[in-house]
């Protein structure tokens, strides 16, 4: 259970028992313009909150050096998250086991929301409401997680466990 193919299905079945709309990035969410790749891994829905989520699967760590690496894509903000963070791991302030999830809190889930309507729509049949965050990770990655949330000013969020394999975070933007 630590690659995409094994990973992201037990993540999806877990939020649909839940009782979340769930929508895959690949399957589900149409990329539009030669930008599409930049989409949401998941999108789910539930009273009215629309949750743009990301995932990460146990083949993909925190410590890796790509997350940290700026990327032809990046907007402006997303690469400025990536350069704080590891001028943060480089000073020693933050370890990079936190650090990882904190790009991906503060720089690419923003980053998705903000190319909603540009590089992706909602699906058919999800209504206005209340965008949020939402990441998904292995249950061991879960406090590393958690105190990147707390180190991006998202002390108030969402903590959905799923069937005891992944942990997600809903959190406002």
């Amino acid at each position: 259970m630590s690659g995409k193919n094994e990973f992201y299905p037990k993540v999806e079945n877990s939020l649909m028992s839940a009782g979340y709309a769930y929508f895959d990035g690949d399957r589900d969410i149409k990329g539009k313009t030669r930008q599409h790749q930049r989409k949401p891994d998941y999108i789910a829905a539930k009273n009215g909150e629309i949750i743009i989520g990301e995932i990460k699967s146990p083949n993909e760590p925190p410590t890796s050096g790509s997350w940290r690496q700026k990327q032809p894509n990046d907007s402006h903000g997303f690469a400025e998250v990536r350069q704080q963070v590891r001028d943060r791991e480089k000073a020693g302030i933050v370890k990079p086991e936190i650090g990882g999830h904190e790009i991906i809190i503060r720089g690419q889930i923003p980053d998705y929301v903000s190319h909603l309507g540009v590089t992706y729509d909602l699906p058919t049949g999800i209504a206005g409401g209340v965008i949020k965050g939402g990441y998904t990770v292995p249950s061991e990655q879960a406090p590393n997680a958690k105190q990147a949330l707390k180190n991006s000013g998202k002390g108030n969020f969402l903590m959905l466990e799923n069937g005891g394999h992944a942990v997600t975070f809903v959190f406002d933007i």
